[in-house]
């Protein structure tokens, strides 16, 4: 398994539970949450778009 698959399931994993922290949490919980999805996504992104191939 190549680097950018193993990224590329570890954010989706993150997503994942920041998903699932969201429903089940409060809904201050969400001004940290919302930001650090946006973060996970942009890294992912970064890394995406900074491949070899």
């Amino acid at each position: 398994m190549s680097a950018d698959t193993k990224k590329g399931y570890g954010s989706t994993m993150a997503l994942m539970v920041l998903g699932l922290v969201a429903l089940y949490a409060p809904v201050l919980w969400l001004l940290v949450l919302i930001p650090a999805a946006v973060l996970v996504c942009y890294a992912t992104a970064a890394a995406t778009f900074r491949s070899r191939n």
